[in-house]
């Protein structure tokens, strides 16, 4: 029965979180290029002694324009301190009208920690509509799952 309620309310978070994401609701613009800054956890904390809950990172890339192409040029991912920890990328990915891509931060990798984040950097040949870039976090517990996500915010 427990179990049952957990999984209700786990299921009306993340609808909740989706339904009334920002990206989902605002204003669509026009941009030809933009760094963004992602906010991403490779672990949480929970309860009275902050024990550590690791958590699976998905960097999604979503190109929302249905007429052109955009060029990743870096991906890149950071650990709390600001260090570099990788760069995805070796070269640009072009990316088609409505293609998507993610990279991934597997669950047993809590280098990034609580305050990991990811910098993306796009362009374009013109003005599209810009990316969805945000970061998906999942983990779960003994008898309890959770998701949340973050959006990607302009820098430069």
């Amino acid at each position: 029965m427990i179990t049952r309620r957990v999984s209700w309310i786990m299921g009306l978070f993340l609808f909740a979180t989706v339904a009334f994401s920002p990206a989902l609701s605002a204003a669509r613009t026009m941009q030809n290029k933009q760094t963004l800054y992602v906010p991403a956890y490779s672990y949480i904390y929970h309860g009275n002694k902050e024990a550590k809950i690791n958590l699976t990172t998905t960097l999604s890339i979503r190109n929302t324009s249905r007429a052109e192409g955009i060029r990743i040029l870096s991906v890149e991912f950071y650990d709390t301190a600001g260090k570099l920890l990788r760069s995805y990328l070796d070269e640009p990915v072009l990316m088609t009208p409505l293609e998507s891509l993610r990279y991934v931060v597997k669950l047993d990798d809590d280098e990034g920690g609580s305050g990991a984040n990811f910098i993306v950097k796009w362009e374009a040949d013109k003005a599209v509509d810009v990316p969805i870039i945000e970061s998906i976090m999942l983990g779960t517990g003994s008898s309890y799952g959770f998701a949340f996500l973050t959006q990607g915010v302009p820098i430069e």
